[in-house]
């Protein structure tokens, strides 16, 4: 009958591991994307922000601002759920001036209850900075708390107990004798602190009045967790005050433990993403395996303390066999539940996560070797003595302690599962700015995606001096490419599309190069012309940087076909400066160009196209100012018999 039981037991983890891989598995309400995306530049400002999150937010306990560069916050009203997707959240904006606009989030998942935060921005006329290579949700969400993992540490060891002075009085004791009753009143109110605690650092963590606190998310899941410790608290004092207590008492105990267990459960990790039932399941029976290894064996040192009998030594053995059960079940279905959460070897050993993983998959590794010591040395000399089991058991519930505490760190953590599904942030797009000789329009043009080809062009005209938008019925450009000769010449109309916009789909950046644009503004006093220098978008090409102090830093841009472009600034720093420009071919002998074109751009300035001088085929340089700030720089060199040379380098010249 043993090793059919164990049979089953064996079957039924396989089946529910079987029924419960991961499925768009999901924990924290982390940002998984948004409307504006990250890292994207607007034509037109957007009337709202859209956040998409892995898990349902409360909008009760989110907060959006979108702030400008002077930190004034233009979200204009509240956070609303957007109807009929409870992972999307909105918020209403304020009528939007070009620049560069942070969207600042903070919400709390209604599924787990826990915190997250980031950030991130999008421009409007105007390109935010480079993205930092960081995640949307931002490192905020991953911290360890220090207090809300001893809350749930003590709830994990309280209902452990609970549960397992229930359970061995049920089915292990005939005659429960009333020290059970004692230890599962004294984890009962363990657990009963442990509750209150998880639930006053989730407060805590929400940051808002216990009115709102009450009718959110998590107001629900306090209810629900002091609900199940009422009901656990009322069976365990009626066990209390019957010196007679039977067997079925005890099994209620455990029974209310069991759905205090379920109610974290249904508040945790395990209740998100599509097969949540499923995950629900596993971590459930997880939580009661151990509760029936440790928790039972805490009872069973209790219920066997003093001279050994044949009633000890009978309540040894079956309990080793219900343990041996509760192993394999811990096992099982903790390989599934971090299967399911971490997913990847790189995720095991590169995350916060993994790492605690790994070291509670270490001490269950103790506790299985110490349960076997008991198994096969201590279970059969039970009739002659307890000293072995007592002294093995007693470590046993150390390092389950231990176990406990790692299991409350994984519960406030954000698994890998978590992340890794935010979208990359748009690629920037093409601006440039202008203004006209006489200094009385600006220019802003907009070329979206910026490749060579057909390209979306938008423009935003304002006066020089107040930054008025300027009306006009269009704004015509013409292109010329001047980093190649006998290429003709093409126009576009923008018609307006707004007070001071314009906007037009066209071909004009037939190749790729660095164009001459001129914009032409029917203004208040007349016509006026706007020179423009852009430089079509090229493949991200790998750099190499060398620096040495009391020298200029060397940057070396490999290109798709195996040659490189050389390039340095002398001295590197703010005011005068020698550039050098340098082609090589793939086995590093320098190209002889005879020509190059180069594009300087700084950042928030108008560009300029300039004819280096030439050293050496395949060598050049040029005299230039430059300030303090971010510095683009397009090269292209016409390789004879071949294709133009196009290299691009972003610089920040540090003062």
């Amino acid at each position: 009958m043993r090793r059919i039981g164990r049979s089953l037991a064996c079957l039924a983890i396989i089946v529910g591991g079987a029924l419960s891989l991961p499925q768009g598995v999901s924990a924290h309400a982390l940002l998984i994307a948004s409307t504006p995306a990250a890292g994207a530049t607007l034509s037109e400002p957007p009337s709202q922000v859209v956040l998409t999150f892995g898990e349902a937010p409360d909008p009760k306990l989110t907060t959006v601002r979108v702030l400008d560069t002077s930190g004034a916050d233009q979200a204009d009203g509240p956070v609303q759920a957007v109807a009929g997707e409870p992972d999307k959240l909105t918020v209403r904006l304020k009528p939007l001036p070009d620049g560069v606009f942070t969207v600042a989030w903070r919400t709390v998942s209604t599924v787990d209850g826990h915190v997250a935060a980031g950030s991130f921005a999008f421009g409007v006329g105007t390109p935010p900075p480079a993205p930092s290579g960081e995640p949307q949700g931002g490192p905020a969400v991953s911290d360890i708390s220090p207090s809300a993992s001893l809350a749930r540490w003590l709830f994990f060891v309280g209902l452990i107990a609970l549960f397992g002075a229930g359970f061995l009085g049920f089915a292990i004791e005939p005659h429960p004798p009333r020290s059970i009753a004692g230890m599962a009143a004294v984890g009962w109110a363990v657990s009963a602190v442990g509750t209150l605690a998880v639930i006053g650092v989730q407060w805590l963590e929400a940051s808002v009045d216990f009115e709102t606190f009450l009718g959110s998310s998590l107001g629900t899941g306090a209810l629900e967790r002091l609900g199940a410790a009422l009901v656990a608290g009322l069976l365990v004092a009626w066990l209390w005050r019957r010196s007679d207590s039977g067997r079925w008492r005890f099994g209620l105990v455990a029974a209310a433990a069991a759905a205090a267990m379920l109610v974290d459960v249904l508040n945790g990790h395990a209740a998100s993403g599509s097969s949540w039932i499923l995950q629900v399941g596993v971590q459930w029976v997880h939580i009661a395996a151990v509760g029936v290894w440790v928790g039972g064996l805490a009872a069973l040192l209790v219920a066997v303390r003093g001279l050994p009998t044949a009633e000890k030594a009978r309540a040894v053995r079956i309990f080793s066999t219900w343990a041996g059960l509760g192993l394999g079940a811990v096992i099982g279905t903790g390989f599934l539940r971090a299967l399911s959460e971490v997913q990847t070897i790189g995720a095991l050993f590169g995350t916060s996560f993994g790492i605690v993983v790994i070291l509670k998959t270490m001490g269950l590794g103790m506790l299985a070797l110490l349960g076997a010591t008991n198994r096969f040395f201590n279970v059969p000399a039970a009739a002659r003595t307890l000293r072995g089991l007592r002294r093995v058991g007693s470590v046993e519930l150390a390092i389950g302690a231990t176990v406990l505490a790692a299991t409350a760190v994984l519960a406030n953590l954000a698994p890998p599962s978590a992340s890794g599904t935010t979208p990359e942030p748009e690629q920037r797009p093409v601006v440039a700015l202008g203004s006209d000789f006489g200094t009385s329009v600006k220019v802003s043009l907009l070329v979206q995606p910026g490749a060579a080809g057909f390209n979306q062009f938008s423009a935003t005209v304002t006066d020089y001096d107040t930054g008025a938008p300027i009306s006009a019925p269009s704004v015509a450009l013409r292109f010329q490419l001047a980093s190649r000769s006998g290429v003709g010449a093409s126009t576009l109309d923008l018609p307006a599309t707004g007070s001071g916009r314009f906007s037009a789909r066209g071909g004009n950046l037939s190749l790729d190069g660095i164009w001459n644009v001129t914009a032409t503004v029917d203004g208040p006093s007349g016509s006026v012309e706007v020179p423009l220098v852009l430089a079509t978008q090229v493949e991200k090409q790998p750099t190499d940087i060398s620096a040495a102090p009391g020298t200029p830093t060397i940057y070396t841009m490999h290109l798709p076909d195996q040659s490189t472009v050389q390039v340095y600034l002398d001295p590197g720093t703010p005011g005068s400066n020698a550039l050098h420009v340098t082609f090589f071919d793939p086995a590093g002998t320098e190209l002889p160009i005879p020509s190059a074109t180069i594009a300087i751009t700084p950042d928030g300035s108008a560009g300029s196209v300039v004819v280096p001088r030439l050293l050496e085929p395949g060598h050049f340089t040029t005299d230039l100012t430059v300030s303090a700030g971010g510095l683009a720089l397009d090269f292209i060199g016409q390789a004879p018999g071949g294709d133009p040379i196009h290299a691009h380098l972003e610089v920040k010249v540090e003062p």
